[in-house]
């Protein structure tokens, strides 16, 4: 039975004995939910389930065989648990297969939040509070600068903007050594962290201070008290130069788009997966020799190595550790 700290207004705990994915309805209004999740290879989205307030839904049903969910839910049409990972939805009931071209196959684009089930369980119950919606109301603002270890274990460090998001709630996020970090606007950091962050391009070097509210395999939610940018060292500017869509001199049909500490991986147009990056003088065993680009696969968590041989506007090839198979890349755009 697996259970998960509360974050954001969301309860995430195990249920008594039941099979499948359980969705409960704690916000006092009607929600309308919709799951996405990945099947042999495709991406699906189905909806609606209408959950009434104080009742519960099995949208899987059966012995989960899936870690990595995705979930959305409205109140009234209107956003009310909405994430990042974007999903073909339709007002209408549906089962719609593949992620990308919603607008030409005549679906909408909506933003889906992740569920991270264990890698063990079979039946986890998905708890949606009134605090989804309003968190500022279950979560007073704290003043500015209030004392370190509030939230959580403090933490500073420095990291980079992937970026920001308003639909649904507010939130921003930022790697650091293949972590994916959530700030979300629950009244807890001030105002002008978001306004800070809202205003710089993905990819910006960034000190960050804060709690660290709650870490889980590859994501972590933080707290913060303050954010500034910081100066660019050569990391950075190595980074930046990765920015952008490549393509592999060995086979084109492999392809990859970076943009922030993310590189979202297609091969043959279909969608393949995303790594965090980060680029040190170091990667695992491997020491001196470097620069290093050390990627971290957002759904499984395996960890790759590549020292980085040479990158410019046009051309890169990495060396991929421990074999070190040499690739090239070029740039599409």
């Amino acid at each position: 039975m697996k259970h998960i700290l509360f974050a954001a207004g969301l309860g995430l705990a195990a249920s008594p004995a039941f099979s499948g994915l359980e969705v409960c309805n704690k916000a006092g209004q009607s929600l309308s939910l919709a799951i996405g999740y990945s099947s042999d290879g495709d991406w699906i989205s189905e909806g609606w389930w209408n959950i009434p307030a104080g009742a519960c839904k099995t949208p899987v049903g059966g012995d989960l065989k899936k870690r990595y969910y995705y979930y959305r839910a409205n109140a009234s049409g209107e956003a009310f648990a909405s994430g990042d990972y974007t999903f073909c939805t339709s007002p209408e009931p549906f089962t719609i297969h593949g992620d990308t071209r919603c607008g030409p196959r005549g679906y909408e684009t909506q933003g889906f939040r992740k569920l991270d089930t264990g890698e063990t369980a079979t039946h986890f119950t998905l708890t949606l509070n009134a605090a989804a919606e309003t968190p500022a109301k279950q979560a007073p603002a704290q003043p500015q600068g209030s004392t370190p270890g509030s939230f959580g274990e403090p933490y500073s460090d420095n990291v980079t903007l992937q970026g920001c998001y308003s639909e649904g709630q507010r939130e921003c996020s930022f790697h650091a050594g293949g972590t994916k970090f959530f700030v979300r606007d629950d009244g807890r950091t001030p105002q002008f962290v978001f306004s800070v962050m809202e205003t710089l391009d993905s990819g910006t070097p960034m000190t960050v201070e804060g709690d660290l509210e709650a870490v889980y395999d590859r994501t972590a939610d933080v707290v913060l008290r303050d954010v500034s940018v910081r100066s660019w060292n050569e990391h950075d500017g190595l980074l930046n130069k990765l920015q952008g869509h490549w393509y592999s001199v060995d086979d084109p049909n492999a392809q990859f788009t970076v943009l922030g500490a993310e590189r979202d991986n297609s091969y043959d147009g279909a969608y393949a997966g995303r790594d965090y990056l980060a680029v040190s003088e170091r990667c695992f065993n491997f020491e001196g020799g470097g620069p290093y680009l050390y990627a971290r696969e957002e759904e499984t968590g395996e960890d790759y190595c590549y020292v980085i041989d040479y990158v410019d506007h046009l051309e890169l090839t990495l060396m991929y550790l421990p074999r070190g198979n040499i690739l090239r890349y070029r740039k599409l755009d």
